[in-house]
């Protein structure tokens, strides 16, 4: 962590402001489905987060498209305005003195909507300012502080929500108030946009085409980077594995493991299922943060190949055996090496994404990437719906399956951009000598 302190100061402002906002933010945001659901019930609250996921997706498109074309701080200071003004609303129409549902969902279709369309940015201007050397060690920089905020955030949630949402949900609007004020005070633009001189038919075809023609445009260039759409179908299995702790194996878990078992012969404790479920997630949760230094530094000298494919490996080798047994010892020896292969792969893929992408598209392609990720997120329903109706040995193959696909993709991915970046080295070099 002491590169840090080397890292561009967008990036050190911008790390810290994320670290900020996802702390307060994560006091809230597990508890949300809870809390509309006491108010309104279970089926109007699936179909509000539906409409909420909706608008986050539709805010990533518009969003990624804009900031390539008018810039980066733009984009985050007007989203970052309107999250502000939402939170303010939802506390005020969530206060000890009025309760409206209603109005706190549309002001989180606003919220989401904002959210999904300042992300692209966020991921473009730290890519704008960071170098191919230096991108492993900003991502595994911007992970542990992510984990370790949605840890401290989550633990104070837990406690405060049910009694004082109100001054949570007003500490979240401070939080992006602050935000908002240190990224208009010290926060560089990262991107200009180049203007073309373009001729009189450009011009008119300009004038009679519309910002969604202009939008779907930009998007099927982006569908056309082969290799980067084989990158973020496999980035999806990765997130659509993960998913499936809390869905999936949190069911199996709670049926399997009905009664409190022995956790381990020489403690005396036991745990049923659902207190076998938190705790996985926490050993996640705590390993993240204790293990991202630890790993970064024993890692540093092996090559990034070499350290996502073994981390891809330990990863859904871990899942896969957490799909499956039952023993709670077992269990947790698994999600160590799940988690530790999650350490592994995630600043490197990261990494490799941001190297990918081309300078004047960043955000467009960022934006493509959320989609995937939150179709990966999404997936949980399905395997929800397939756990119905086939045995739990076939889940776990199938997770199987989708750990093979994936390390398939990943190979032949590193391997295309190995081979372009020696090309482009030689070229570099025959430049020079001529």
């Amino acid at each position: 962590m002491m590169s840090f302190w080397k890292f561009d100061s967008n990036i050190q402002i911008r790390l810290m402001l994320q670290f900020l906002t996802t702390m307060a933010s994560m006091t809230v945001t597990p508890y949300l489905i809870v809390f509309f659901s006491k108010q309104l019930g279970t089926v109007v609250t699936g179909f509000m987060f539906l409409g909420v996921m909706a608008a986050s997706v539709a805010g990533s498109f518009a969003g990624g498209y804009v900031a390539d074309r008018i810039g980066r701080k733009k984009v985050i200071v007007v989203c970052e305005a309107i999250i502000f003004l939402s939170f303010l609303g939802v506390a005020f129409v969530n206060s000890p003195w009025i309760q409206l549902p209603y109005v706190t969902f549309i002001l989180f279709l606003f919220n989401n909507f904002c959210l999904g369309a300042s992300g692209p940015a966020y991921q473009a201007l730290i890519i704008d300012v960071s170098q191919p050397e230096n991108r492993r060690a900003i991502f595994t920089a911007s992970y542990w502080l992510n984990n370790l905020a949605v840890a401290i955030g989550g633990l104070v949630g837990a406690f405060l929500f049910d009694k004082h949402y109100f001054a949570l949900f007003l500490g979240v609007a401070v939080s992006i108030a602050i935000s908002l004020a240190i990224t208009i005070l010290f926060i560089k633009e990262t991107y200009v946009p180049e203007k073309r001189a373009r001729s009189a038919s450009d011009k008119q075809r300009q004038k009679d085409s519309s910002f969604m023609a202009d939008v779907m445009g930009a998007y099927k260039e982006v569908l056309k980077h082969r290799i980067f759409l084989l990158f973020t179908i496999a980035n999806l299995l990765i997130v659509a594995v993960e998913e499936q702790l809390t869905n999936v194996i949190g069911l199996r878990l709670v049926q399997d493991i009905p009664e409190p078992e022995q956790l381990f012969s020489f403690l005396a404790i036991q745990v049923d299922g659902m207190n076998l479920l938190g705790l996985l997630k926490t050993e996640n949760t705590l390993l993240v943060v204790c293990l991202t230094v630890l790993v970064s530094y024993v890692m540093k000298s092996m090559r990034d190949r070499a350290v996502l494919l073994s981390g891809l490996i330990l990863y859904f080798c871990g899942y896969a055996w957490i799909s499956f047994s039952n023993s709670p010892a077992v269990l947790l020896i698994a999600m160590f090496f799940a988690t530790l292969g999650e350490v592994m792969h995630i600043p490197v893929k990261q990494a490799l994404l941001a190297n990918m992408v081309p300078d004047h598209a960043r955000s467009t392609y960022m934006a493509v990437h959320s989609l995937f990720s939150i179709v990966g997120v999404s997936s949980a329903g399905v395997f929800i719906l397939v756990s119905a109706w086939v045995p739990n040995v076939a889940i776990t193959g199938i997770f199987v399956g989708m750990g093979l696909i994936c390390l398939l993709l990943f190979h032949r991915i590193t391997k295309k951009v190995g081979q372009e970046q020696e090309a482009a080295t030689k070229a570099t070099q025959s430049n020079a000598t001529a």
